[in-house]
């Protein structure tokens, strides 16, 4: 009896804890699926709101422009992280979240005929930690939820203008999954043994992904494609109270994706982009289970002034960056955080600053924005944030290698 009032009183608190309680983490809407993308911290790449589809600057390579790396003319290595807050509202309370880092490397090797692109980025990250305090008859328990998933990608790809219009770029890149679920209820008495579970997902494998832009001078166009990659990995399950523990082979799989973006210079001074692109992890499977419903999407829009009207902003740009993603209704095990469609709205402001002659930039961003959920108007977020990279290019040229 008492075993049977304790697998009640977890979904209880579940459920007690989903609709309050205290949230921490990078967003509470993570409670609910598997994460959500991250926007690589790479040159102007955040700065710009992520429309770099089209973009051709070899300094905010990423996987977002792989062509990008055809332009290089020298070794680049970038390193840059993007660190966000979030205070979420929720049944009234306000609370302040912990802060998160998103990394991300990225190495351009270029040679007589084409460049060599290979790098490290997250691609995927949610975390959020749910408690709460209650009680079944006289005993008082305190319970918690922790969530935190994240999904890393290795690309290695080429890169080359096949003339002076058009550059293409292609490869594979690997990808890992990692995913950790635990549930505690402890209880304050003896009257009921404590609960705790934890699941356990790490999965690895590949995809391939293509690339082009055409130049046509003051207008670019870019498109990229990437396979859903299939990822083979265990899945570990742990009871610590009655020791019970279980393995298991898995494979997560996610839907293919894409991206078409649009670059203007309608003046010599700015340069206007505009991108659309759809997740590459948009409804991720679990042994043909979702794990993560959301259809998401990105729109973006950037503005870069490089004119020295006011400053010297041909050496100092000037960057301004939207981007809104739309997210279908999520799907998981704490579903009524947030029922209905979510949204998503950042905007940023950056610049960057040149090192050396050729030698380097400095690029920095500054984020704020909002998410809100349609169909829970005492439930929304508040984003700000910072990222900053550096890149360091060799001082040799490659045809100094011919």
């Amino acid at each position: 009896m008492k075993h049977l009032a304790a697998r009640i009183t977890v979904a209880a608190c579940l459920a007690t804890v989903a609709l309050g309680a205290t949230a921490r983490g990078d967003s509470i809407f993570d409670a609910a699926g598997a994460g959500r993308d991250v926007m690589p911290a790479v040159g102007d790449t955040r700065a710009l709101g992520g429309a770099v589809t089209a973009n051709l600057d070899p300094f905010s390579v990423s996987l977002l422009n792989p062509c990008a790396a055809a332009r290089a003319k020298q070794v680049i290595i970038t390193g840059g992280f993007a660190e966000m807050g979030t205070k979420t509202t929720n049944l009234g309370q306000t609370k302040t979240t912990v802060t998160t880092v998103y990394p991300s490397l990225t190495l351009i090797v270029p040679t007589k005929h084409f460049a060599l692109l290979t790098g490290l980025f997250q691609e995927r990250e949610g975390r959020v930690t749910l408690a709460d305090t209650g009680s079944v008859g006289t005993s008082i328990y305190d319970a918690s939820y922790s969530r935190g998933s994240s999904v890393h990608s290795i690309p290695l790809m080429l890169s080359a203008f096949i003339n002076r219009r058009v550059a293409l770029s292609g490869g594979m890149f690997f990808s890992f999954s990692d995913m950790r679920e635990e549930t505690a209820i402890d209880f304050r008495s003896s009257d009921y043994k404590d609960t705790d579970d934890v699941m356990d997902t790490f999965a690895a494998g590949e995809g391939f992904i293509g690339a082009f832009v055409l130049d046509l001078g003051r207008l670019r166009l870019g498109g990229q494609f990437r396979t859903g990659p299939r990822l083979k990995g265990k899945l570990e399950k742990r009871n610590a109270p009655i020791g019970l523990w279980s393995s298991e082979n898995i494979s997560i799989s996610s839907k293919n994706a894409f991206g078409l973006g649009l670059a203007a210079e309608p003046a010599t001074w700015v340069t206007i982009e505009g991108d659309y692109s759809k997740s590459p992890w948009s409804g991720l499977k679990l042994d043909q289970v979702t794990l993560n419903a959301r259809n998401t999407e990105r729109w973006s829009i950037g503005i870069q002034y490089h004119g020295d009207h006011i400053w010297q902003a041909s050496q100092y740009p000037l960057t301004l960056g939207y981007h809104r993603e739309p997210l279908d209704r999520q799907a998981g095990r704490l579903d009524k955080i947030a029922t209905g469609r979510i949204s998503e709205e950042i905007f940023s402001l950056g610049t960057s600053i040149p090192m050396g002659q050729g030698r380097g930039r400095l690029s920095l961003a500054f984020e704020f924005g909002t998410r809100k959920a349609a169909a829970r108007d005492d439930l929304r977020e508040k984003t700000y944030g910072i990222s900053l990279s550096v890149s360091a290019a060799e001082a040799w040229h490659r045809e100094a290698r011919r």
